[in-house]
């Protein structure tokens, strides 16, 4: 027993170590500093039980490192998703209470069937909170799923003790009875094995997290949240065999926005008309200041204007906050069609002329390529693929 907690110490610690240096790597990851704090806390414990047993001082750890380590962890999984406060305050403010009425029970000399209830109800009530933030963010994939269920049988096991206190020990059980039970060994190694593959899962996932937000801002325009140019054309180079259509917009005298109300409602006008675009469901991009483009794979250029034709609308109709009331913006549409498998540059363009038609022959109307009326030859410069 000596050895095994050894190493469940050394592991625990050693996990504490990586959750440090992720913290500061990630220059300031709470969710990764919160769960080094748990470990560390684990690690003491399993130190103290280990050299320090049957003596006041493996009680006082049990008292305070245990459900201490639990809040912890719990804080770490919050800070995973800071929506997830649903009855925080009460449950932390019940852990700290226990936890500070078993350390004064201890210094009483109390019996210990009254301390050893006491903290188990403790680290009960923070394993279960710790479970409980976890449910509110899980995203039902394995991973969540599986830190959720070690999350629920840790405090499973902690509250199977309770009953067990009452009807297999008996209220006049000794520590020492306790501690060299059969029953409370099988369930100390129960539990101090299942603890670190669950903190392991917890480290994988916020490492994916992170990943995942890294590569959201690699992606993403940084004002509007819609794919920035780089992404847009990779996410159109994937979908060219499956033909279909897009569209290229752009917002009218968009200049004279800046000029007239400032950057800052520049910036909401962009957001707002980006909103609409995002709205659609359909891979939309900001691919200059004020222009923007949507990909339609697989649809038909009536489709596209149709889509086209309800932004434009939309938008126009909308009152913009920082804008005087009597001033309605505009944007202006250019619809194209590409094969399967024709290199997007020749469909980038012909949205362009198009776009560049509307402008010409007066904004706030979306032109599909090939209309009647004659094109005006695209922009230098804009929009190339």
């Amino acid at each position: 027993m000596i050895g095994l907690n050894i190493v469940i110490a050394a592991i625990l610690a050693f996990t504490a170590a990586m959750c440090a240096v992720a913290s500061v790597v990630l220059r300031g990851k709470w969710p990764m500093a919160w769960l080094a704090a748990a470990l560390i806390c684990g690690s003491a414990q399993t130190l103290v039980m280990t050299f320090g047993a049957g003596t006041p001082v493996e009680l006082l750890a049990k008292a305070t490192l245990a459900p201490i380590a639990c809040i912890f962890a719990g804080l770490g999984i919050k800070a995973m998703n800071p929506k997830a406060t649903k009855a925080s305050l009460p449950v932390l403010v019940a852990v700290g209470a226990l936890t500070l009425l078993a350390v004064v029970l201890q210094v009483a000399d109390a019996a210990f069937f009254q301390f050893a209830v006491v903290t188990q109800l403790a680290c009960t009530l923070a394993a279960t909170q710790a479970a409980v933030w976890m449910s509110q963010q899980m995203r039902h994939n394995l991973l969540d799923l599986l830190v959720t269920g070690g999350l629920v049988v840790i405090a499973a096991f902690s509250a199977v003790r309770i009953p067990l206190l009452l009807f297999y020990y008996g209220a006049d059980v000794s520590f020492t009875e306790f501690r060299l039970s059969a029953l409370e060994t099988v369930l100390l190694s129960v539990s101090g094995l299942l603890v670190p593959p669950v903190i392991f899962l917890l480290i994988a996932r916020n490492i994916a997290d992170t990943i995942r937000t890294f590569q959201h801002q690699s992606e993403r325009d940084g004002l509007t949240g819609l794919l920035n140019r780089r992404a847009f054309d990779a996410t159109a180079e994937s979908s060219m065999g499956l033909g279909g259509a897009v569209v290229f917009c752009d917002i009218d005298d968009f200049k004279q926005v800046n000029d007239r109300y400032g950057h800052q409602t520049g910036d909401d006008v962009i957001r707002t008309f980006a909103a609409l675009l995002a709205r659609t469901g359909h891979h939309a991009g900001r691919i200059g200041g004020e222009e923007f483009a949507i990909l339609l794979p697989g649809k038909a250029i009536g489709e596209a204007r149709d889509l086209a034709e309800m932004i434009r609308a939309r938008f126009h109709e909308t009152a913009h906050t920082g804008l005087t009331v009597e001033h309605r913006l505009s944007a202006s549409f250019g619809v194209a069609v590409h094969g399967i498998g024709e290199p997007l540059r020749a469909a980038f363009t012909r949205a362009d002329s198009a776009l560049y038609q509307a402008k010409e022959t007066g904004r706030n109307r979306v032109v599909l390529f090939g209309d009647p009326a004659p094109l005006a030859l695209p922009r230098r410069g804009r929009h190339a693929a």
